[in-house]
C-alpha cells in the first residue's frame, strides 16, 4: 500500500470523527456518554471501508504484489554471492549462478561464471555442456561454434551418456546438412532415452536427417537462405517513428519462443536491418534449443530485436517488437512489428 493511501485513510478517518463528535459534544449528557463507542466504531469501520475501496477500484497488486520467477532467482542470486564471498573456489556455486543468468538470459554473466566453474573443476562435463549452450545462445546463430563443438566432444569423451551434448551436436550437423553425423549422434541418443515426448521429438529429427541421408537435398537456397518448405514465416518492419534510430548496419534478431514453456530460444534468425522491410522462414531443422522444437508447443511468441552493438543479448538503446501468441500448426505465419525502444 503506498504512502498516499494511507495518509488519505487516516485523514478520513480524523474528518468522521470530527464530524460525528461535534453534534454530540454539543448536545445532551447521555449523547456524551455514546461518543466513546462511536469513536472506536468510526476508528474501525473507515479504514474497513477505505480497503474494500481500494481493493475494488485501486491497485491491488501494489498491496501484495506477486513473486515472479525472476525476482525469485535475483534472490538466489544473492545468496550464491554471499556463498562465494566465503569461497571463491567453490565450483558448485559458480554453477549455481551461470546456470541462474542462464534462465534469466543474461548470457554473458552465464558465461563468465561458467567458465571460472570450469576453470575451477576443469574435468567436468556438465559444466562444459552447459557453457557450450551458453555460447550457442548468446551467438544468436543456429550453429555451433568451434568451441562449443570442441566442448561438446572432449565432454562425451569423459561422459558418453551425456544426451544434451547429442542433441547439440545432432542439431547441428542437421544445420550443416552433414546428416551422416546428425544420424550419428541422434541414434545415440535414441539409444540412451526412454519413450516420451523428448524420444518422438528425438525421432522426428532423426527421420529428417535418414532422408536428408538418402536425397542430399539442402534445406534451403544457399543463395538466398530461404526455407524451401517453412512452417514459420515471419514479417518483419520497423516503425516509422523510429525509422531514423536504424542502422543498415544493425542485427536484427528474430527469436522464436514458446508461449508458455522454458525461456529459452527454440530457434534465432539474424539479418542485417537494412535488409527490412522484410520475411524471415523458419524449417523445422531451425532449432536452438536442447529437447524441444516449436512443434512441441501448443503456440509461440515472436521476438525482432535491432542490436546496435550486434549482441544476442537485450541491450539499453536496442529496438523491439513482439507478437502475441501463435498456435501452432504445419504452416504459421506472423508479423512483428519493431516500435519499442528497450
Amino acid at each position: 500500500m503506498n504512502t498516499g493511501f494511507i495518509l488519505i485513510a487516516a485523514a478520513s478517518v480524523l474528518v468522521a470523527i470530527a464530524f460525528a463528535i461535534v453534534p454530540l459534544l454539543a448536545g445532551k449528557s447521555d449523547r456524551r456518554d455514546a461518543v466513546p463507542v462511536l469513536i472506536l466504531v468510526v476508528v474501525l469501520l473507515v479504514p474497513a471501508a477505505s480497503w474494500v475501496t481500494y481493493r475494488a477500484v485501486g491497485t491491488p497488486e501494489g498491496i501484495a504484489p506477486p513473486d515472479s520467477d525472476a525476482a525469485m532467482i535475483r534472490a538466489a542470486l544473492i545468496d550464491i554471492a554471499r556463498q562465494l564471498e566465503r569461497n571463491s573456489d567453490d565450483a558448485d556455486q559458480w554453477i549455481r549462478m551461470g546456470l541462474a543468468y542462464k534462465e534469466l538470459q543474461e548470457y554473458s554473466s552465464a558465461e563468465h561464471a561458467l567458465r571460472r566453474a570450469l576453470y575451477i573443476d576443469g574435468d567436468n562435463p556438465f559444466i562444459q555442456i552447459e557453457l557450450a549452450e551458453t555460447l550457442l545462445f548468446d551467438s544468436g546463430q543456429p550453429r555451433l561454434s568451434s568451441e562449443s563443438r570442441e566442448l561438446l566432444l572432449d565432454a562425451l569423451d569423459k561422459d558418453p551418456r551425456k544426451q544434451k551434448a547429442y542433441w547439440l551436436l545432432g542439431l547441428d550437423a542437421l544445420q550443416r546438412e552433414d546428416y551422416e553425423e546428425a544420424v550419428g549422434r541422434l541414434e545415440q541418443l535414441d539409444d540412451l532415452l526412454s519413450d516420451g515426448s523428448v524420444r518422438e521429438s528425438v525421432r522426428r529429427y532423426l527421420q529428417q536427417a535418414r532422408r536428408g541421408l538418402g536425397q542430399q537435398q539442402p534445406a534451403t537456397d544457399p543463395a538466398n537462405g530461404e526455407v524451401d518448405d517453412p512452417q514459420l514465416v515471419v514479417r518483419l518492419a520497423v516503425d516509422d517513428k523510429l525509422a531514423e534510430r536504424v542502422s543498415d548496419d544493425d542485427t536484427v534478431f528474430v527469436i522464436v519462443r514458446a508461449a508458455d514453456g522454458p525461456r529459452a530460444p527454440l530457434a534465432v534468425h539474424r539479418l542485417n536491418a537494412g535488409e527490412l522491410p522484410t520475411e524471415v522462414s523458419f524449417g523445422r531443422n531451425d532449432t536452438m534449443m536442447g529437447g524441444a522444437g516449436i512443434d512441441d508447443f501448443d503456440a509461440i511468441r515472436i521476438t525482432a530485436r535491432i542490436s546496435h552493438g550486434g549482441v544476442a543479448e537485450a541491450q539499453s538503446g536496442d529496438l523491439e517488437g513482439n507478437s502475441d501468441a501463435v498456435p501452432v500448426s504445419d504452416r504459421i505465419s506472423a508479423s512483428v512489428l519493431i516500435d519499442e525502444v528497450l
